[in-house]
């Protein structure tokens, strides 16, 4: 004589338990792009070789997205520190006032996340005249071009860590 054990799954049920189970890996996963996202802030400053005011780290910020919506965000200091005023365009005539720590709010306040499914991370230097660090200028001061690339330093780092599981770019803006 033969025993049989049937089961038969309900569909309804089986779903419910997927969803629940991914809901619990997608918040894991947000955490651990969180806790990412703070870890390479600190690698990004210390590649900062002249702050002379402050607005340079204060404007250095990150943002976690998940569908679209901002998860978590944060900046290098927690509270503004910079004391003295930083300008856009330093040595010319057109002195524009430069707040590092408003201009990473504004920035975060208003990014729209490119990703509506999934997650997107986002680092940030607003201060305006680190593009000009970055791509390189030339310092009538030192008479010599300038160019330090604290980003594109961390973005090849986090291309080789990230790339095999997802898109990773990069992207400086100069103002004009």
């Amino acid at each position: 004589m033969a025993t049989r054990t049937r089961v038969r799954f309900s569909k309804s049920e089986f779903r419910k338990e997927l969803m629940a189970r991914k809901r619990e890996i997608d918040k894991l996963q947000t955490a651990k792009l969180i806790a990412y996202a703070e870890s390479e802030i600190p690698q990004m400053a210390a590649l900062m070789l002249t702050d002379t005011t402050g607005n340079l780290l204060d404007s250095l910020c990150w943002g976690v997205w998940y569908n679209g919506k901002l998860a978590k965000f944060g900046y290098y200091r927690e509270r503004q520190e910079a004391e003295l005023d930083s300008y856009l365009h330093e040595l010319s005539a057109n002195r524009i006032p430069v707040n590092g720590r408003f201009l990473a709010q504004q920035f975060l306040a208003q990014y729209k996340p490119t990703i509506k499914q999934g997650w997107e991370v986002v680092w940030g230097v607003l201060a305006p005249y680190w593009a000009y660090w970055e791509q390189g200028h030339y310092n009538r001061l030192i008479g010599d071009v300038v160019q330090f690339k604290a980003m594109s330093q961390r973005y090849d780092h986090i291309k080789q860590e990230l790339e095999p599981m997802c898109k990773v770019t990069f992207e400086v803006n100069v103002p004009q």
